[in-house]
């Protein structure tokens, strides 16, 4: 399933282009990939600036836990800009059955 949000912001210092975020979402059963989307709060025309995130929901536990820097390395909140490879990435992670550490991650 895919579903999508959009917010817009007002912005003091240009008020004819307000901040604005999207974020998409795409699941398939736990997995989900979320990307982030926005304008710098209103200092771009377009919603230009990506964000990647890989989620896996845990009905038991209840919550989602954000396993980004276990695919894709780095910190835990580091950034993975939204490019044609990350997103590669992302989606064949979302397809697959395992990733090499426990449950279906």
């Amino acid at each position: 399933m895919i579903s999508a949000t959009t917010m817009q912001f007002g912005n003091a210092l240009n008020p004819s282009n307000p901040a604005q975020h999207v974020n998409v979402v795409f699941d398939n059963g736990r997995k989900m990939v979320s990307l982030s989307l926005d304008n710098s709060g209103g200092n771009m025309t377009t919603c230009s600036r990506a964000d990647i995130r890989l989620l896996v929901t845990d009905p038991l536990e209840g919550g989602v836990e954000d396993v980004t820097s276990q695919v894709f390395g780095g910190e835990e909140a580091s950034v993975v800009r939204g490019t044609i490879e990350n997103m590669d990435t992302a989606m064949k992670w979302l397809r697959m059955t395992t990733w090499g550490f426990r449950d279906e991650r």
